[in-house]
């Protein structure tokens, strides 16, 4: 079980991560327009796209195991969500500004929450049972993977 020191750690890498995003890509002049020259490796632009949707996937289920613990949490394919919503057509400032404003929404409620509602589970049908403390855990290191995947391709330009 997770500490109250732990969820305000959690809780303060949730709030800054966006602003991570922002700093690092507006060290680039045009980001939309940056392709990456190493073959199998992202973009800034669709790390950006991929981030999207990955948190489109990944911060609703924390939202929907604090209203219904137990829930089943559907495992998607993130890549086919960014194809679908068309995210790697829109404008790395619009990712941007949408994430900023959804990851603002999700660590409100979070500060909200009992230290109970922190070990609430979903059943996630891959990985088996998820509290919202390994949620929310997961979308933190699933952006700090991507920062630094970010940076790298920055440092190679």
């Amino acid at each position: 079980m997770a500490t109250s020191l732990e969820h305000e750690l959690l809780l303060s890498r949730l709030a800054a991560s966006p602003a991570h995003f922002q700093a690092l890509l507006a060290r680039l002049e045009d980001a939309d327009s940056v392709t990456t020259a190493d073959a199998g490796e992202w973009s800034p632009h669709e790390v950006v796209a991929h981030m999207r949707a990955a948190n489109d996937i990944l911060e609703p289920r924390v939202l929907q195991v604090l209203v219904r613990p137990n829930t089943p949490l559907i495992g998607f394919d993130e890549e086919r969500w960014l194809q679908v919503l068309g995210y790697a057509k829109l404008p790395v400032t619009d990712l941007l500004q949408t994430m900023a404003c959804r990851r603002k929404e999700l660590v409100s409620a979070l500060r909200n929450v009992s230290a109970e509602d922190w070990e609430r589970s979903g059943i996630h049908e891959v990985r088996g049972p998820m509290t919202v403390y390994e949620l929310a855990t997961q979308i933190a290191e699933h952006e700090d993977e991507h920062l630094a995947q970010i940076a790298r391709a920055i440092g190679d330009l």
